[in-house]
């Protein structure tokens, strides 16, 4: 009703009218000005709000969100990819959307992509508003902007859920945009920005639970469960969204004024309807036109937004009675504008202070409502601003309360508003009144005529989904269309009805008979719909009957429950189920379903049945059903209110009724209502006497609730006097049905209160009184309630006069002696407030005159005051003191004994167990028995009061007293029990009784002290875990008192660190730990430091280490230090140890340097370990331990901070002092040494040679051997000198090793692989360094034999290593060979005689045999015996292995390697053969005899690289050929030359040995082992495949595919031979079968056969030969064709038409593609054209007649064009166009337009060419009217995408222009024209200008002109158009190109020529059409806050 104007809303009676008058949801063109309305920069500082101080409420919503959209929407969101989460994809998705789907304007489909939009970008403004301090703002947008785009991927198919979905998202959009206007108030406080949270976690929540739940729907959802799901939720929102408004208000208000006299929220509640349903109802009840209509009213509103009239009134004929009867009052009529206007305008305090008066005024009832409803207009009228374009629209005037009067003062109000405030325009829709109305303004009726064109197409698509019209053919369609249009003459309502009647028929003759029968009129369609109801049935007819006496719409559940209500108990029935199917079944002709609710379809309806409803017998009559439905509604309150309930004296809280209506669905109707229901019911009378129905009288509810929800409902709804009317009424009806109850009790507390709020003191009294009496029956005489209501009675006689007796006089005497009396039976007799009322009514009696009775009543009043203030007896006071005080005093002069068990005596029977006296008591009994050696009795008597207290406790464990008694208690009995050496049992009750307390919270100091007695005595039996676990606790408790300084805390502190001590650190509490710590520490001021504090640094540092808490540990070893080591923490001063605490001290230093290093804090670490190094040194003997341990330390740590120099120089100072004081070879002198040659090596530092040099001289002192202890500094030197290269110094001390080896290897204990490593790297040294003679490494390694023999035994493994080195180092020496042979026999002798080998001695048997064969072959020619010893030897240990472990073992392939390695070396003829024939004889053996595969692989391996390294691969090549023959072919018969047969060639195994062999040969990197494999497998295969067809006659396409097959691997592997031999073969058998019907030569024929081979050749599963030859025939003849070889081409593609057309080949849908690429080919498209005429001309003929057989076949398969590429798609069009083949080319581009959704790849520019060449083509074919309503939709989409003056869109205005023209459409075509040019120059259109802006203007022109003079002048009023003209002269005069232009007043009528008449395309392809030109999406200017199209939505 109130909106800016470009956001109309509806007026609260919510005129339906005829779909033409329908408004939808607001077009989002609306919102570039909302959008600029918050484009100005964020008023929030987001610098004020870090993270921290974000508000956090959307953070769990956030996370839960994401974590259910991710589980339950996982792979939707991946397919969005990673950017589907942002404005922009969803902006982009809607722009892709519409220009692929191109939804009609007003469509469905087009409104929720309209309010997506306007949603998305809305979040986004308030995203960047709120996200400064909203924590996951972003994160909760990038999820809602993820779900939209889910949402609205589910596409059209679901528009009518995601029209649910966003039409409530659009709703919450437009209150974000209001919020977004007062975002400077944002920052204002932090419940603003909690409730701005709050919202946005609704909108959050309600977006991710409706995409979770439709996008993954698999069944439909009903309007009712849709309102059920979400209703809450969007409750919510709007209840925060209130929220927001008041806190926004009062923050405003409060700043302008000092106080508030009324909340901005109460003033809300009082402007709003308080029926929270019916608010409901309102908001939801925005009407949504029907698709394909209203359009023509665009032009109309676009001229009144620009024009100068401030009111548009629109009237029709046809109008309904609004559904919502409270809401069509003026005066709420008013209070819905203002309750708009209040969100607008917050802040304004004049508008405030305006309501507040008028609120007032109507609550203090001093008014009427008239004059309430004059000031609220005034109030309207002066809130409207003048600097805001602001449109007013009202509809449904003619249904306002008071008729045409009313209406004719609404109008007149609409009319003054809007004409003083230039900002102000205002829409009044309404019916034709009977007297035009006077009130000047822009008219428009709107007559049959205007909307005949949206009645058809509404008519048209309502019936198109009817099965019976569908079926029609379309000329048929269209006469139906037009019979129901014409009958329906502009009535929507009728139309409507017409076709449900229609819709209802069965059978296809049923459906025509109905049409001929169809009515003629509303009332007769209302009629006949009635009559084909069965309403005999109760429920059928109760419906309809409820809902014409209704006071509004019901919803669902409402329905549910009265249906569910009978009107006696009796009748009541169980469940109703499936109530929504069940009206739309029965009922969906005259009611809909909508949001939940229930109404009439039209007002019309309604009307037409209450006028007519006597007729309708089988339908309550009104007052019939008045009475039915106020009796069921009384029967709901009666069974849900059914509970106790208290009479009050104040109404229920808002909350609590909301609550009760919340969970009772009917109970808000029937509280609100059902006295209205009551009053038009028979059962009213107006003088009192109610004529109840007994069922009535049966259900009525006599439940106080009941009562007191009427109380707080009337009171809020109602003026007071309205109110007072009802509840009179009410205590009527409760009177007569209930009499003395307390819901009548109830309703008179009401009715006395709200006349004591008025002030009527009278009534209020009179009220009152009887309320009070009532109270006396009901609650009982001296009830408490009663004294109230009599106190509330005395409370309105306060100027009450009273002269003498009379009723007012009576009652006041009768409540007084009453309130008097009651406390006499109560407790507070004789109290000051029982004397206050005598002394009221003794004042009562004097001023009524009567003495006696004012005299009584003052003596009593006398009395009753000596009674209360006389002199109190003391006596039961005294004696309990002195009783007391005796107990508690020791008697005098009786025995000890016999006093304590008297006192004990006493205690026990007049005392409380938990008396502290019986217990001390019991405690000096205790000691005189255990004094008297009766341990026993005392024993029972402490434990009788221990059982005792602890059961107190277990029943009052809150007293904290009785506790600690108890723990005193078991104390004392714990020392008993010590005191008689049974400590065990002290232990356990001690261990028990911390148990009790353990899990619990300490909650006194006093109870502490117990425990820690507890602890202390735990400690005493070194019970330290327990004790320690107490302490912590009590520690626990004094830091949350915060005590932590206090001497008992103190003490506690203590005991935790002695404990923790003395458990080593078990304590791992931290906060404990470091708790004890400051306290100690800060104690540690004032007095000592001791050890315990030292120990819990320690353990509290070492904590912090652990866990990398560098600070921390740094803070707590400072503590202590300061105290122990000031001289460290000052850094001043010789440093020095402290005096004790040593090296803890020293300990914790050193922590504390060290994590300094761990944070950086470098220098002041090595501060630390400098002092503490130099401190070790002059505090301590040097030969400490300490000083050398200080100066790692320090060493250390210079190597950490990589800073050797200072590492280096410490341990040098060190080692230098060391020097002096202990002396060079002392053993820290030597390890500092090592220390820094380690330190110099590491750091390539040249002294390290110096230190290690320091060791080694100082040590050996020149002996020829090394000390022990110089070893390491001997090796280090070795490898100094060898990286130096220094070899003659690394063989002088490995000189001095070695001969330490040999001298003293047995003292130093010298182990194996020392000696063995020490040779060999000094004979390295020796020979490959230093180049020594032969004999001197002959003489080392002599040595090194004997000293291995001499250390380790002759059989030792060493030795014989040494054994086959001396032989090795011999065999250098050709004199020599002969010690060689010997030394390599006594190793072969010595390892053989020994009875258990190694792997080594193994390898050295194995080498020793190698040798000496080699040695007996080289020693041959002077020993001839030699060499047969190395063939035997060698030839011997081959057979010996190969029976052991066989033929293809890997030790026998080795030994195999060597003996012919041995025959090879040989070089003789006779053992070259050999050697082939060993190599053959081994190889057959392994492939005839091995089966496992690896074994084969390897012996084939091993074998054939035997032959390549031994040069026999034509002996190798040769054995593989003749193997391969054998087992492939299986071809024997050269196996007598070859000298072999192989056994068993079945076997397949042998391919492994076959592949292994070749691949070795070949080698690895040429050829691989799996395609060798391969190949054999292959020709195997292929080989017996093909022969076996032939053999068993199989068919030709199998021999075919076969052969291929073959001779392709035969091509591949250069078998030419072979191959052609296959060919001819194949190509004889193909000519008699399937290439029979080939009419050509042999060659062509040949050539096409083989590229069929070629084809069938490839490895392609199922292929199938037609296929194959269609598709490689027509690649080969574009091929040629590129290669210009058309004559060749030509030929082929003759021959490929013959074969295919001979086996159908095209109409097998895989073929189709390529038909259409050979029709492409032939025809030149896409590739090179002959320049041969004759030649072309046949190839295009071959090209028209394939295609021709193509799109035949393509029609019979319903092939899927689409799977052709884009670019073949396009030529295929362009050719059909060429042709000239519209049929087809329509029906072709008809299936691309409508496949355009699926193809993702195509562009939006192919999408709209396709779209242009269907319109062309079917305009060019005479489908005129398809062809412009298709190019409509695509320039409507055209331009909400890329905008009204995109070049592209022009083109498209322009085409459609043309349309216009050659259907004779002038006028249309004219305002095609006239709109481009009016966009051109408006500021309404928020989009580029283009560059050439006056060249477009021109044409336009142009455009026009020739229009105009088809048209034979102008199509409306010229002046118009010459405004147009000069508007654009103004704008374009500078431009060149304009000054040419004629005024259009010079224009001539007639003449007009060829311009802008449509001319089919020459050419018709569709692709690049665009050329360069880009589009911009100015969706997204909107996300920037800019467009969406215009800004007023005229277009």
């Amino acid at each position: 009703m109130f909106a800016s104007r470009e956001r109309p809303v509806r007026s609260p009676s919510q005129k339906s009218g005829t779909p033409s008058q329908k408004s939808g949801p607001p077009r989002t063109d609306s919102e570039a000005s909302t959008s600029k309305a918050v484009s100005f920069t964020n008023g929030v500082n987001s610098a004020a709000h870090s993270e921290s101080a974000k508000i956090t409420i959307l953070v769990k919503p956030t996370d839960e969100a994401s974590a259910k959209y991710q589980k339950e929407l996982g792979s939707l969101v991946d397919a969005q990819g990673s950017s589907g989460d942002s404005l922009e994809s969803v902006l982009d998705f809607v722009a892709a959307d519409r220009l692929r789907r191109m939804p009609h304007k007003g469509s469905r489909w087009d409104k929720v992509l309209r309010m997506a939009v306007h949603f998305a970008t809305h979040v986004s403004m308030y995203q960047e508003a709120v996200g400064p301090m909203i924590l996951k703002s972003p994160e909760a947008a990038r999820l809602i902007w993820g779900s939209c785009r889910i949402l609205l991927q589910m596409g059209p198919g679901s528009a009518e859920v995601l029209e649910q979905i966003f039409g409530v998202l659009f709703k919450m959009s437009l209150e974000l945009s209001v919020f977004l206007r007062n975002r400077k108030l944002f920052a204002a406080n932090e419940a603003i920005q909690d409730e701005l949270a709050r919202a946005y976690a609704d909108i959050l929540v309600f977006v991710i639970d409706a995409t979770v739940r439709y996008a993954k729907a698999t069944r439909a959802t009903s309007v009712k469960e849709f309102d059920n799901l979400y209703r809450r939720r969007v409750d919510s929102f709007f209840h925060h969204r209130d929220q927001i408004s008041n806190v926004m208000w009062t923050h405003e208000l409060q700043q302008s004024m000092d106080s508030l006299s009324v909340t901005i929220q109460t003033i809300r509640e009082w402007l709003a309807p308080k029926d929270q349903i019916l608010r409901r109802f309102l908001s939801n009840s925005r009407s949504s036109r029907a698709e394909f209509t209203c359009e023509w009213f665009d032009a109309h509103l676009m001229s009144f937004s620009r024009g100068r009239e401030d009111l548009f009134l629109v009237t029709a004929n046809s109008g309904c009675d609004a559904d919502v009867k409270g809401e069509t009052k003026p005066l709420n009529i008013v209070k819905r504008l203002l309750i708009q206007v209040l969100e607008q305008s917050i802040g304004n305090v004049s508008l405030y202070k305006q309501l507040c008066a008028v609120f007032e005024m109507a609550a203090r009832n001093e008014t009427t409502a008239v004059d309430v409803e004059e000031g609220l207009w005034k109030a309207f009228d002066s809130a409207l601003s003048a600097d805001r374009d602001i449109m007013i629209v009202i509809d449904g005037l003619d249904e306002i309360a008071g008729g045409e009067m009313a209406g004719k003062k609404i109008l007149g109000k609409m009319h003054d508003i809007s004409g003083q405030k230039k900002s102000v325009k205002s829409i009044v829709l309404t019916q034709s009144p009977s007297k035009p109305f006077s009130s000047p303004a822009r008219h428009l009726s709107i007559e049959p005529k205007l909307i005949h064109n949206d009645m058809h197409g509404f008519v048209y698509q309502t019936m198109n989904s009817y099965h019976h019209f569908h079926d029609r053919k379309e000329d048929e369609k269209q006469l139906v269309t037009q019979r129901i249009t014409h009958a329906a003459n502009g009535n929507f309502v009728f139309a409507e009805l017409t076709m449900e009647r229609l819709k209802k028929e069965k059978t296809h003759n049923g459906f025509t008979q109905a049409l001929d029968h169809a009515p003629k009129s509303l009332s007769e369609a209302i009629d006949g719909l009635i009559s084909g109801m069965d309403l005999s049935k109760s429920d059928n007819n109760l419906i309809l009957s409820w809902l014409l006496v209704t006071e509004r719409p019901l919803t669902l559940s409402e329905l549910q429950c009265l249906l569910e209500m009978g009107a006696t108990k009796e009748n009541h029935i169980g469940k109703v189920h499936g109530l929504e199917h069940d009206i739309r079944e029965k009922y969906g002709s005259l009611l809909s379903v909508k949001d939940g609710f229930v109404f009439f379809r039209h007002g019309s309806i309604r009307q037409f049945l209450l006028d007519h409803l006597k007729s309708y017998t089988s339908l309550l009559q009104s007052q019939d059903a008045q009475r039915d439905l106020v009796t069921r509604c009384a029967a709901y309150a009666k069974t849900n209110l059914s509970g106790p309930s208290e009479t009050a004296l104040d109404p229920l809280e808002p909350h609590a009724v909301r609550e009760l209506f919340h969970k009772h669905v009917l109970l808000e109707y029937t509280v609100r209502y059902w006295t209205a229901h009551f009053f038009a019911s028979p059962m009213y009378d107006i003088h009192g006497a109610h004529k109840f129905t007994p069922e009535f009288k049966q259900n009525f509810p006599d439940s106080v609730t009941f009562a007191l929800m009427e109380w707080s409902c009337w009171e809020s709804q109602s003026f007071p006097s309205e109110a007072m009317s009802m509840h009179l009424l009410a205590l009527q009806v409760r009177r007569a049905v209930l009499k003395e109850h307390v819901s009548v009790l109830q309703c008179l507390i009401t009715i006395a209160s709200t006349y004591e709020q008025l002030s009527d003191f009278s009534e209020a009294r009179r009220f009152y009184y009887q309320a009070s009496k009532l109270a006396q029956i009901t609650l009982g005489r001296y009830s408490t309630f009663a004294r109230i209501l009599a106190t509330n009675f005395l409370r309105c006689t306060g100027s009450m006069p009273v002269k003498g007796r009379n009723e007012d006089s009576n009652h006041k005497e009768d409540m007084l002696s009453f309130i008097i009396t009651a406390h006499k039976h109560s407790q507070y007799h004789s109290d000051k407030d029982a004397i206050e009322y005598r002394k009221l009514l003794a004042q009562l009696y004097t001023d009524m005159g009567e003495a006696k009775l004012a005299a009584k009543t003052h003596r009593d009043v006398y009395q009753a005051c000596v009674d209360h203030y006389g002199e109190a007896h003391p006596e039961t006071a005294d004696v309990s003191r002195k009783w007391t005080s005796v107990l508690n005093r020791e008697p005098q002069g009786e025995d000890m004994e016999q006093h304590t068990v008297s006192v004990y005596q006493i205690a026990q029977r007049t005392m409380e167990v938990t008396d502290q006296r019986r217990i001390d008591a019991t405690f000096r009994l205790v000691e005189m028995y255990e004094a008297q050696k009766h341990g026993d009795r005392a024993e029972e008597i402490i434990i009788g009061l221990w059982r005792k207290l602890a059961l107190i406790c277990y029943e009052k464990p809150q007293q904290v007293e009785y506790h600690q008694r108890k723990i005193e208690v078991a104390l004392a009995y714990v020392r008993f029990l010590k005191r008689h050496s049974r400590r065990d049992e002290a232990e356990h009750v001690l261990r028990g009784l911390w148990s009790e307390y353990e899990h619990e919270e300490i909650r006194s100091e006093d109870l502490t002290l117990r425990l820690k007695t507890v602890a202390e005595e735990l400690r005493e039996l070194q019970i330290f875990a327990v004790a320690l676990s107490i302490y912590a606790s009590i520690w626990n408790f004094y830091k949350r008192i915060g005590k932590q300084n206090s001497v008992e805390a103190a003490s506690v502190a203590i005991c935790l660190a002695d404990i923790t001590q003395t458990t080593q650190g078990s304590l791992t509490e931290e906060d404990i730990l470091r708790e004890v710590f400051d306290f100690t520490i800060s104690r540690a001021s004032t007095s000592k430091m001791d050890l315990s504090t030292i120990k819990t640094c320690l353990i509290l540092s070492a904590y912090y280490e652990k866990r990398e808490r560098w600070s921390d540990a740094i803070r707590v070893c400072h503590e202590v230090l300061k105290h122990l080591w000031q001289s460290l923490v000052k850094g001043q001063g010789a440093p020095t140890l402290p005096k004790e605490f040593v090296a803890e001290t020293i300990e914790l230093g050193t922590r504390q340097a060290s994590c300094h290093l761990q944070i950086r804090e470098s220098e002041k670490a090595e501060k630390i370990y400098i002092y503490i190094s130099a401190a070790t040194k002059t505090s301590h003997r040097i030969e400490d331990d300490m000083v050398l341990q200080a100066a790692q330390e320090l060493i250390g740590f210079y190597e950490s901070v990589d800073m050797p120099e200072k590492a280096i120089k410490a341990g040098r100072e060190l080692w230098e002092l060391y020097s002096a004081k202990l002396g060079k070879t002392h053993s820290l002198t030597l390890e500092i040494l090592y220390i820094l040659g380690n330190l110099c090596v590491k750091y390539k530092n040249k002294e390290a040679e110096r230190y290690y040099l320091e060791i080694y001289t100082n040590l050996d002192k020149g002996s020829d051997t090394c000390h022990q202890d110089a070893i390491d500094a001997a090796f280090a030197l070795i490898r100094l000198y060898k990286s130096e290269n220094r070899w003659v110094d690394a063989q002088k001390v490995y000189g001095c090793i070695w001969q330490t080896i040999i001298k003293r290897g047995k003292e130093y204990h010298l182990e194996a692989n020392f000696v063995d490593n020490a040779y060999h790297n000094y004979l390295f040294v020796l020979e490959k360094r230093v180049n020594v003679e032969y004999r001197v490494l002959l003489q080392v390694s002599i040595e090194y034999r004997n000293t291995c023999i001499a250390l380790f035994g002759p059989h030792s493994e060493i030795a014989l290593k040494a054994t086959m080195q001396l032989a090795a180092i011999y065999e250098r020496s050709d004199e020599k060979r002969s010690e060689a042979i010997t030394m390599y026999e006594t190793a072969f002798k010595e390892t053989e005689s020994k009875s258990s080998t190694s792997s080594t001695a193994l390898s050295i048997l194995a080498a020793a045999k190698a040798r000496l064969a080699q040695l007996y072959l080289t020693s041959s020619s002077s020993n001839p015996q030699n060499s047969s010893k190395a063939v035997t030897l060698l030839t011997e240990q081959f057979d010996h292995t190969k029976s052991q472990h066989g033929c293809s073992h890997e030790a026998t392939l080795t030994q195999l390697r060597e003996l012919v390695n041995l025959y090879k070396k040989q070089n003789t003829q006779q053992l070259n053969a050999a050697a082939v024939r060993m190599l053959q004889a081994s190889s057959i053996e392994v492939i005839t005899t091995e089966k496992d595969y690896k074994k084969l692989f390897d012996a084939a391996t091993s074998l054939a690289s035997n032959y390549v390294s031994l040069s026999y691969t034509q002996e190798a090549y040769k054995l593989l050929y003749e193997m391969r023959r054998q087992i492939v072919f299986k071809d024997f018969g050269s196996s007598e030359s070859h000298g072999f047969k192989l056994d068993h060639t079945g076997d397949r195994r042998s391919y492994v040995f076959l592949v292994a062999f070749e691949e070795t040969l070949k080698g690895s990197k040429v050829v691989s082992f799996s395609t060798i494999m391969a190949d054999l497998l292959t020709e195997t295969i292929l080989y017996e495949v093909y022969t076996q067809s032939v053999k068993q006659n199989s068919s030709f396409e199998t021999i075919l595919l076969r052969g291929a097959r073959l001779r392709s691997f035969q091509k591949s592997k250069h078998y030419d031979d072979q191959a052609t031999k296959l060919e001819d073969e194949l190509l004889a058998m193909f000519q008699k079968d399937m290439g029979s019907a080939i009419k050509t030569n042999k060659n062509i024929l040949r050539r096409f056969f083989i590229i069929l081979l070629e084809e069938l050749g490839k490895d392609q599963p199922d292929i199938h030969i037609v296929n194959a030859a269609v598709n490689t025939g027509c690649n080969n003849v574009y091929h040629l064709i590129e290669q210009s070889k058309f004559q060749e081409a030509f030929d082929l593609a003759t021959c490929v038409w013959q074969f295919t057309k001979a086996h159908q080949g095209f109409y097998n849908r895989p073929n189709i593609n390529a038909g259409f690429k050979l029709s492409l080919a032939l025809a030149g498209r896409g590739t090179k054209r002959s320049l041969d005429q004759k030649l072309r001309d046949q190839m295009l003929e071959l090209s028209k007649n394939v295609l021709k057989e193509v799109l035949e076949a393509s029609r019979h398969v319903k092939v899927n064009y689409t799977d052709m590429p884009i670019n073949e798609i396009n030529q295929l069009v362009g050719l059909l166009g060429e042709q000239k083949n519209f049929s087809d080319l329509e029906r072709f581009l008809a299936y691309l337009w409508d496949s355009r959704d699926s193809q993702k790849s195509w562009s939006s520019s192919t999408v709209i060419w396709i779209g242009r060449r269907l319109v062309e083509v079917r305009f060019s074919h005479g489908h005129q009217d398809a062809a412009i309503d298709l190019l409509e939709d695509i320039i409507y989409n055209m331009r909400r995408v890329w905008g009204y003056l995109d070049k592209t869109t022009l083109e498209m205005c322009t085409l459609l222009s043309e349309f216009y023209t050659a259907a004779g459409r002038h006028k249309d075509a004219m305002g095609v024209h006239e709109g481009v040019l009016r966009n051109l120059i408006s500021d309404e259109i928020d989009e580029p200008m283009p560059n050439d802006a006056a060249k477009i203007s021109i044409a336009h022109l142009e455009f026009l002109k020739r229009c105009y003079q088809r048209n034979g002048g102008w199509d409306k009023d010229a002046g118009d158009y010459k405004s147009l003209y000069m508007q654009l002269q103004e704008e374009f005069k500078e431009d060149k190109s304009w000054t040419s232009m004629q005024g259009i007043d010079k224009w001539p009528k007639q003449g007009a020529d060829g311009l802008g008449v449509f001319n089919a395309p020459s050419s018709w392809g569709f692709l690049g059409q665009d050329g360069t030109e880009k589009h911009e999406n100015l969706l997204r200017r909107l996300g920037r806050g800019g467009y969406d199209g215009s800004k007023n939505g005229a277009h």
